[in-house]
């Protein structure tokens, strides 16, 4: 089971999409606005964890290569594990609680912004050193993150809910979130040579790594 998890969490999201969408289509009348936008700001996630691991896939190839020059590319410093780890805390950790408590607002711009934050890390400092215009991840966060992002801060806005203090709080959420995820966990703690997850060879060929020349 547990392999079942490190090996298709990407996968298994698109239950957890699907299930999203039914609740939205069983709750559309009650929903809040806000309520419908942080679905959707969901669903980009999943399409973008998708787009990374599964079709086109090959992000844990550019990662590892690309961006971290590693001399071990399937198992250091992003490994099958680390990678399962960080993408299952940001989706259910952050990006579905912020749907039933929209009252919360910093929670849920904290949300938005940390979305925003894959414009630096997809648009701009993976496509530079691959040079390219594309990677994977990247229509999700042109498509997804962005547009619906700014679609909720405008709603929020407009009704009178988004404070400076959201504002505040919210970065400084998205800051500490993004800090504690990346950085320290996925960057600092899981990295291991010696892992028993390594990405497996089909995982570091995908048409991902293979538009990009990594493999």
């Amino acid at each position: 089971m547990m392999d079942l998890i490190i090996y298709h969490w990407y996968d298994l999201g698109i239950i957890s999409g699907i299930i999203m969408i039914r609740y939205y289509r069983a709750n559309y009348r009650t929903l809040q606005t806000s309520q419908k936008l942080l679905i959707a700001n969901f669903l980009a996630l999943i399409f973008h964890q998708f787009e990374e691991y599964r079709f086109p896939g090959g992000f844990p190839a550019i990662m590892n290569i690309a961006v971290q020059s590693s001399d071990a590319p399937d198992r250091y410093p992003l490994n099958a594990y680390s990678g399962m780890i960080t993408n299952v805390i940001a989706t259910y950790g952050l990006y579905l609680p912020v749907i039933f408590f929209p009252d919360v607002v910093w929670l849920g711009l904290t949300s938005v912004l940390f979305g925003f934050a894959q414009v630096w890390i997809h648009g701009i400092m993976i496509n530079i050193k691959l040079g390219s215009i594309y990677n994977p991840g990247l229509t999700a966060v042109v498509l997804g993150f962005v547009p619906i992002g700014l679609k909720y801060i405008r709603h929020m806005q407009e009704i009178g809910m988004l404070t400076t203090r959201d504002w505040i709080f919210a970065t400084l959420g998205a800051v500490a979130f993004g800090y504690g995820l990346l950085i320290k966990s996925t960057f600092g703690w899981l990295p291991d040579y010696e892992t028993l997850y390594p990405f497996t060879q089909a995982e570091m060929q995908r048409w991902g790594a293979r538009l990009a020349g990594m493999v």
